[in-house]
């Protein structure tokens, strides 16, 4: 299995002790907040996919700068803590090889939205939460991809993840 930067419900509250880091209902914006986010947002979608092939990068930004994609996103998030508690339900991580790369650099929006102390102990926290995921399993590896961000690590680290992807494949043929 490979984690990328993978949320743990019970791991991520264990691993995050400050209380503002605990998950928990986040209210979904209203329309002119999601129009704003949308707007916000066309720099990043633009740099994230700025080598891909036109066509394809074309779709995906405009598929991306919508109200109901930032909308989509905003639900998702809302009830995290309920996603949460079903993964919970499923029992520990499985006891496969597993690689869990860490995106250790901090999303644009959470900027926005957190002080830089509160950041860097969120930071902190997921590392050591997939540190001790990794050493949960057998064969499990934990890997900080230095130059990624939570949102964006296929596209910040490409071959870092493909490189997961393959010595993961490696160890299990």
């Amino acid at each position: 299995m490979v984690y990328l930067d993978s949320f743990a419900h019970e791991e991520w509250d264990i691993h995050h002790t400050d209380e503002r880091l605990r998950l928990k209902p986040q209210p979904v914006p209203g329309a002119l907040m999601l129009r704003l986010i949308t707007l916000l947002s066309r720099g990043l979608y633009r740099k994230m996919f700025a080598a891909w092939p036109g066509e394809v990068r074309d779709a995906l930004i405009a598929r991306h700068l919508t109200v109901d994609a930032r909308r989509a996103g905003a639900l998702e998030r809302s009830n995290q803590h309920q996603w949460g508690e079903k993964l919970m339900g499923a029992g520990p991580v499985p006891g496969r090889p597993a690689v869990m790369p860490t995106a250790p650099g901090i999303d644009a929006a959470l900027r926005l939205t957190m002080p830089e102390r509160l950041l860097q102990e969120m930071t902190e926290g997921k590392i050591r939460m997939h540190r001790a995921m990794a050493a949960s399993v057998a064969h499990g590896e934990h890997r900080v991809l230095a130059g990624a961000k939570h949102s964006t690590i296929g596209t910040d680290c490409p071959d870092e993840v493909v490189r997961a992807i393959f010595d993961l494949w490696r160890r299990v043929r």
